[in-house]
């Protein structure tokens, strides 16, 4: 993906004037009649957007390719409906389908020349609308008047997205590029879950009723097994002890069904599929993404779901709807009981990450299933009996933190992907047992917007206090453990071929980025050195410094620096050196995978510099530029007057505070390793 990305990209600059017809021409297709419909030129003018904020494209070529464009397509769309007229409707797709035309002729009529200035961002209908009103002989000069005008705002509105979406990714790849696709990733799984929704639920609700129907049928025709069905579609049949004992029947089902499949594989851990999203969610760690990934988490554990579970219960019990309570019990409960049942049954191994986690098994996920029951049925009781045409809504938003859940498990590794996906099934079948049931048994929910009230307000009380309490908890379970591993000092001191990373680890594991500096001692004595040679603690972006990207004409000097990640971790310490008001060197150092000894650290970095680039004279980014032997011969000529550290010139530089390490250049300190810490090799890093 990134030889594509890059393949692109060298493109676009190569030809910049064929980058420019393609956005002209997917302007003029999303706006021309019928056509606009199938082709997804908004999706490449958001592109083009993306382009812009990378400095691959320029601005104002770009936004007139896409205004002229427009114009084009809206133009011939109005031609067509001037010549054809009224012929329009016997050609396809209006001939089969002629709703939208409809809809846009009553538009049109309606609006007058405002459907065709305002039509062109939310009309019903936008690709149809001028040809619409080229069908009612609009004046051609109204026409023109209200088609460039509109396509003057439209252009820019449709870049502006992309603009902002690529100089987002372009901080975020500056940052960590596994930040950027782990963000692009994240949001593309939320939208599919939501897409998906609304799709599913307008497939199968028409349906619901023929399906019940047929169910009942089928209980007539086998009595005795007809019995869980007709209770679940009969509205006038007892349904406690049928909800136990398909509870039961489902718990069965899955143990065997896990037995024949744990007995038939070799095990979760040989599956490609499960080894490929262990690897990618291992890869995309960052400080960042793990507290955002920690709070996803916590949406399905019972830090909020035990406070809503008790919640919503007593409100259904004071509120006179005692069978939906017990009903929200029976879901809750299942996900309780079927946790350990199955985990002790199946003994499903979680992936070997040494996470310090209380429960050993993968399958069932806990907080996979707990998600999926509880939001589960809160949308079928916040749906259940509101406008069919807003009723998919509740369903969407469980997908998405049901979704959400799923994400951060994959991304902590505690559980495989199948034993994921499972879980989510294993509670989407229950719940659409209950579902069905509950449809069946009980009338509407009443006062469903202070329902929804409650909830949300129970629910942000408790991820508040669960993350003000529970946050440091959960990011430390979820950090891989690691044994000590220590180097032997004179084998540093020679650059031997040593157990510690030589470049900084990205997502794609590329060896673009060398660690040319190796300090071994105490980062306090390298700062107070460095101090004392000019350099100065680097002011790191932050929320209270974030506002000066928004001053383009500020010197590189008072920008804040955007923090670097390796093996998902931030630099332990960051120091500059202003050059000029253009000029500023960076030195950043990571903690090292293995030691000298217990009391002597090791650590590895680079110095680089730093440099702005402007989008659109809005905005101003610090982007990294390469200086591997320049950056060290400053750093060394900077170090070498200072007593307190001795250095090894050389690639990559070696410093060391002489109290604690010999080097050449300090010696006197016996080198020799202690016999209580023998090279060990790491474990391999994430």
């Amino acid at each position: 993906m990134e030889a594509l990305v890059k393949a692109l990209l060298a493109w676009v600059a190569a030809y910049p004037g064929w980058a420019y017809l393609v956005v002209f021409l997917s302007a003029a297709a999303e706006s021309l009649a019928v056509i606009g419909m199938l082709v997804p030129g908004v999706v490449i003018l958001l592109g083009a957007g993306a382009l812009i904020a990378t400095g691959s494209l320029a601005f104002w070529p770009t936004c007139l390719a896409a205004i002229g464009g427009a114009v084009a397509g809206d133009g011939l769309s109005y031609w067509l409906g001037r010549h054809y007229r009224g012929r329009i409707r016997r050609f396809w797709p209006f001939s089969r389908y002629p709703q939208q035309l409809e809809r846009g002729i009553a538009f049109c009529e309606r609006f007058g020349i405002r459907s065709v200035m305002f039509g062109r961002f939310f009309g019903p209908g936008r690709a149809v609308i001028p040809l619409v009103a080229g069908m009612l002989e609009m004046p051609p000069r109204r026409f023109l008047i209200a088609n460039i005008s509109s396509a003057m705002a439209w252009g820019p509105a449709y870049l502006a997205p992309g603009i902002v979406f690529g100089a987002s990714l372009k901080l975020a790849a500056e940052a960590a590029t596994r930040l950027a696709l782990l963000l692009v990733l994240l949001v593309g799984l939320l939208w599919l879950s939501v897409w998906a929704a609304h799709r599913l639920y307008r497939l199968l609700s028409p349906h619901a009723s023929a399906w019940v129907r047929d169910i009942l049928r089928w209980a007539d025709v086998h009595p005795t097994v007809g019995r869980l069905a007709q209770a679940l579609a009969d509205p006038g049949h007892p349904d406690a002890a049928t909800l136990t004992a398909l509870a039961a029947l489902l718990l069965g089902a899955t143990g065997v069904l896990g037995i024949s499949i744990g007995a038939g594989l070799f095990g979760a851990q040989y599956l490609m599929v499960n080894q490929f999203t262990l690897d990618l969610g291992q890869s995309l760690h960052t400080p960042l993404a793990d507290h955002l990934m920690a709070g996803l988490n916590r949406l399905g554990t019972t830090t909020l779901l035990l406070p809503l579970t008790l919640v919503l219960f007593t409100y259904l019990t004071r509120s006179d709807q005692g069978r939906e309570a017990n009903y929200w019990l029976a879901a809750m409960s299942f996900a309780v009981v079927a946790t350990p049942t199955l985990g002790l049954l199946l003994r499903v191994q979680r992936p070997d990450l040494g996470l310090l986690l209380t429960w050993p098994w993968s399958f069932p996920s806990a907080p996979v299933l707990a998600a999926t029951v509880a939001y589960g049925f809160l949308a079928v009781l916040l749906s259940h009996g509101g406008s069919p045409r807003w009723r998919w809504l509740p369903y969407a938003m469980a997908a998405v933190l049901i979704v959400g859940v799923a994400s951060a498990r994959l991304y902590f590794g505690t559980e495989w992907l199948t034993d994921v996906v499972g879980s989510a099934a294993l509670g989407l079948a229950w719940i659409a047992a209950l579902g069905l049931a509950l449809r069946r048994h009980t009338r509407d929910t009443p006062h469903r917007a202070a329902l929804g009230a409650i909830l949300l307000l129970t629910g942000f009380v408790a991820f508040g206090l669960g993350s003000l309490y529970r946050h440091p908890v959960d990011l430390a379970a979820f950090t891989p453990g690691r044994p000590p591993c220590y180097v032997d000092a004179k084998a540093w001191q020679q650059r031997a071929d040593l157990p510690i990373a030589t470049h900084r680890q990205d997502l794609w594991q590329r060896s673009e980025r060398p660690f040319d500096v190796q300090y071994a001692g105490p980062l306090a004595a390298l700062a107070q050195a460095l101090t004392q040679a000019g350099w100065q603690p680097a002011p790191m972006l932050g929320w209270d410094n974030a506002i000066k990207l928004l001053s383009p004409s500020l010197p590189i000097t008072d920008l804040p620096v955007v923090p670097h990640v390796h093996d998902g971790h931030h630099e332990a310490l960051t120091m500059v050196r202003d050059q000029g008001p253009d000029q500023r060197l960076v030195l950043r150092l990571w903690a090292a995978e293995c030691r000298i000894s217990a009391d002597i650290p090791l650590w590895i970095g680079n110095v680089t510099r730093l440099g702005k680039d402007r989008i659109l004279d809005l905005l101003a980014l610090p982007i990294t530029r390469p200086l591997t032997a320049a950056g060290r011969a400053t750093l060394a000529g900077d170090l070498a007057r200072s007593p307190a550290i001795a250095l090894d010139p050389g690639d990559p530089l070696l410093l060391a505070a002489p109290a604690t390490v010999l080097l050449p250049a300090a010696p006197g300190i016996d080198s020799a390793p202690s016999p209580t810490t023998p090279p060990v090799r790491p474990p391999a890093t994430r």
